[in-house]
């Protein structure tokens, strides 16, 4: 479970939050901004492991935005390089934090 902070408004972040996992190929299944919750997988893919992620966005004091991977669940083939999902996690919240 990872997390990082931003210092921007909880809509933005939120927003992009959605915008980065939608461009990373994942499909997002749920989302609540007044939770903070977004919920995202993807299909299977001969090449990527499915994947399955929780998201939980945070408005704190002084308008920064905490982003929180909760949940990330990884399905691999037989066939397909073994991914470690703290590695994904690390993936989301660079790309996250070089969008911002």
């Amino acid at each position: 479970m990872k997390s990082s902070v931003f210092q921007y408004p909880y809509s933005k972040v939120f927003r992009r939050a959605e915008s980065i996992l939608s461009r990373m190929g994942l499909k997002i299944v749920s989302s609540d901004s007044l939770k903070g919750s977004i919920q995202a997988k993807s299909g299977f893919s001969l090449s990527k492991p499915g994947l399955k992620v929780d998201l939980i966005v945070e408005e704190m004091e002084n308008h920064n935005t905490k982003v929180t991977i909760s949940g990330i669940t990884m399905k691999n083939l037989f066939f397909q390089k073994k991914r470690d999902a703290e590695r994904s996690e690390a993936d989301i919240l660079e790309a996250l934090s070089t969008t911002m």
